[in-house]
């Protein structure tokens, strides 16, 4: 088997993981959820993470492919990583941004699920 493939393989693999979560959490969200402000940021947030998951995929695959093509030199390919490097930490920080949109929408579902089962005069 050729090696890139290989290591194709085992990038997705890491990958699978993120992507059938925020893909199962995208799915609940969109057929179980109350419609609303909450949801609305739940999927925003999910979808920030899903895209950001592909992303990181992506780059995964571009990094192996650059390494199995070790033909350029290696200051051009240090220079190459360290860009995917920068890269992938704002990628990061749009999961993480994606994340705190979801804790947003589940704070104020839970607040609007208090306020309605709170009775009168409390």
């Amino acid at each position: 088997m050729d090696s890139l493939l290989v290591t194709a393989l085992t990038t997705l693999g890491y990958s699978f993981p993120e992507l059938l979560a925020c893909a199962i959490a995208l799915a609940m969200l969109w057929s179980a959820a109350r419609p609303g402000k909450a949801r609305q940021l739940g999927l925003i947030g999910i979808g920030l993470m899903l895209g950001c998951a592909v992303l990181q995929l992506g780059l995964g695959l571009y990094q192996n492919w650059v390494i199995s093509t070790a033909a350029d030199s290696a200051t051009q390919i240090s220079t190459i990583f360290a860009r995917l490097s920068a890269v992938h930490m704002l990628i990061n920080c749009v999961s993480l941004a994606g994340l705190v949109m979801i804790a947003w929408g589940l704070c104020k579902a839970t607040r609007q699920a208090e306020a309605t089962t709170r009775a009168p005069g409390q």
